[in-house]
């Protein structure tokens, strides 16, 4: 969910209630005023009739009581109402039912004689105003809502496009981009403040980017030179007919353990190269042709062995990768499943709804899932292992959004591939 959505849901939660009681409160309020309003009216008649009664005219009474809105009686005079007022329901000749009507009773003594008075009014006219003030308060109540969640949600943008600049800034981030600009400040303190702390954020990475790259080259030529020049040094002293055969054997040694260094050290720049995503161009890769390439490029390793190499179907599948990523991706889980194959053992291709398996033979036990892609974690003792085949594996295809993992089927060992 959006910043802005969020507060503009919190704001519109506690916004509602407010005008709701807001709205019943004003609402109440009006019905109560126009009440009393309606009694004073009702008082004001009473004071009329009793002018009227004082005078002696009976023209106006009988004007009000041919409207059905007064009722004047004599009665005794030691008879005592008290003024009352009160709701009550009265029948309409002209609606033919009985309606809500607003009654003062009370009694008054006019020269001398003591009446009782009936003064009321219909209450129709008061329920169609509050009718119409209700609609007309409700319509603008939403109104207002909605002039208010737009004036919020504005501001809010206006307040919040310097935040959200700065993601968008991150978000486009590459260490490998030479010319990418800073962070301007702005006038907001704490935004200023995250962008000035992301700047130099930003600066160390690419420094740090800079000197591990050019670290990691200077390290594999600086390596690479010296031990080119032991195994040529070897070389030379191996076809010196001259030397005894203990000899031979610790230089047979030497240049073994000088050659698995120099796989070390290409493996380990491979994987810094990875990490500092050095690979940017992408292909699209068929895989299988790939495969079937691969496995003339190791056909002498797999018939060492005499191991049957099987494609189970032919459906196609692409990876989107770099080309020469791709290649050692295969090849070193190719090569992971001669290597530590049985005689006369099995190799199988499968590509089944986009997902890549290959499965072989070998020891009739389980490896760790989750220690299988370290580093330096080596489950047999074949001294051709380094250690970082698998780990190259994982580290190319997390770079890649391959989703790899192992499994131990039908005493096979399964590694399963898919792009998402």
């Amino acid at each position: 969910m959006k910043l802005l959505t969020k507060t503009s849901r919190y704001y519109i939660l506690y916004t509602i209630p407010v005008i709701l009681f807001s709205s019943l409160f004003i609402y109440f309020f009006l019905l109560n005023e126009i009440g009393e309003s309606n009694q004073s009216l009702l008082l004001t008649r009473v004071k009329v009739i009793e002018n009227h009664l004082a005078k002696g005219n009976s023209s106006v009474l009988t004007v009000f009581e041919a409207n059905n809105e007064v009722y004047v009686q004599e009665i005794d005079k030691n008879k005592i109402i008290p003024q009352t007022v009160k709701d009550t329901l009265m029948y309409s000749d002209i609606d033919k039912e009985y309606i809500s009507n607003k009654m003062i009773e009370v009694n008054k003594i006019i020269n001398g004689k003591n009446y009782h008075i009936k003064v009321w009014k219909s209450n129709i006219e008061l329920d169609e105003l509050m009718e119409v003030v209700f609609v007309v308060f409700i319509i603008l109540l939403l109104f207002l809502l909605l002039i208010t969640v737009y004036i919020n949600i504005r501001i809010s943008k206006l307040i919040w496009a310097p935040f959200l600049n700065t993601l968008t800034y991150i978000k486009n981030f590459n260490v490998q981009t030479n010319d990418f600009k800073k962070l301007e400040s702005n006038d907001i303190s704490e935004f200023s403040a995250l962008n000035s702390s992301i700047n130099g954020m930003t600066s160390k990475m690419i420094t740090d980017y800079k000197n591990q790259k050019k670290f990691a080259e200077n390290a594999s030529h600086e390596f690479q030179t010296p031990l080119a020049i032991i195994k040529g040094k070897i070389d030379l002293l191996l076809q010196d007919n001259t030397l005894k055969e203990e000899t031979m054997q610790l230089l047979v040694s030497i240049e073994e353990a000088t050659s698995r260094l120099s796989r070390i050290n290409k493996s380990l720049l491979l994987l810094s190269k990875i990490e500092n995503q050095q690979f940017i161009k992408l292909d699209i890769v068929a895989v299988l042709p790939l495969i079937e390439k691969i496995k003339h490029f190791n056909e002498d390793f797999i018939l060492d062995k005499n191991i049957d190499f099987v494609f189970e179907n032919s459906e196609e599948l692409d990876f989107k990768i770099n080309s020469e990523l791709c290649f050692i991706l295969i090849n070193n889980l190719i090569q992971n499943a001669i290597r530590h194959n049985i005689e006369n053992g099995k190799i199988t291709i499968a590509v089944n709804d986009k997902i890549l398996k290959i499965s072989n033979t070998g020891a009739q036990e389980p490896l760790n899932e989750v220690l299988i892609f370290e580093r330096f974690e080596k489950k047999s003792y074949n001294t051709n292992s380094i250690g970082l085949g698998l780990a190259i594996v994982k580290q190319i295809a997390e770079a890649n959004s391959i989703d790899i993992h192992y499994k131990y089927e039908n005493k096979e060992h399964v590694f399963y591939l898919h792009q998402f």
